[in-house]
């Protein structure tokens, strides 16, 4: 019994303070130890990619109307329709969206590096959930605010058919 109570003793102490790795003891360790590393900066390159293509897609938002003008005279209707100021509040929130991105990317990776350099194996799910729920709030707003372009471009374009 004794034996037992000092190895269950043993288990809750690595757990409330995790020690760093060894990286120099093995070789094995420190592959895996730089394999960590390795993922965590991809990671962090996979974020801060997702944050310029936010960028990239407000901007895109933004010249939108550009285009639909540019079709309008191409079936021939006179491009006089005014910009939806509702238009700016979607490339507005993704503008946001990219640097929040960016701000959560670099102190998860900070957190994370931490953690892998002290042995701990807490991870927090939360950044991903977030960035999931960005994601699919700014899929509903595009298509929220291209529905009404939409009816004018098809309507516009069916008054010049015959």
């Amino acid at each position: 019994m004794d034996s037992l109570e000092q190895t269950a003793q043993a288990v809750s102490d690595k757990r409330v303070c995790p020690r760093p790795p060894d990286i120099t003891a093995d070789d094995r360790i420190f592959l895996a130890w730089q394999r960590s590393h390795m993922a965590n900066e991809r990671t962090f390159l996979a974020w801060s990619r997702t944050s310029i293509s936010l960028l990239a897609f407000g901007f895109v938002i933004e010249r939108f109307d550009i285009f639909l003008k540019h079709v309008l005279q191409i079936y021939g209707q006179p491009a006089h329709f005014t910009g939806s100021g509702t238009v700016i509040y979607l490339s507005l929130f993704s503008f946001l969206l990219a640097g929040f991105a960016m701000l959560v990317s670099g102190v998860r990776f900070l957190t994370v590096r931490r953690h892998i350099n002290s042995g701990e194996a807490v991870f927090s799910i939360l950044p991903d959930i977030l960035v999931v729920i960005s994601v699919v709030v700014i899929i509903i707003m595009a298509i929220a605010l291209s529905l009404p372009r939409l009816f004018e471009l098809t309507e516009g374009i069916s008054s010049t058919l015959p």
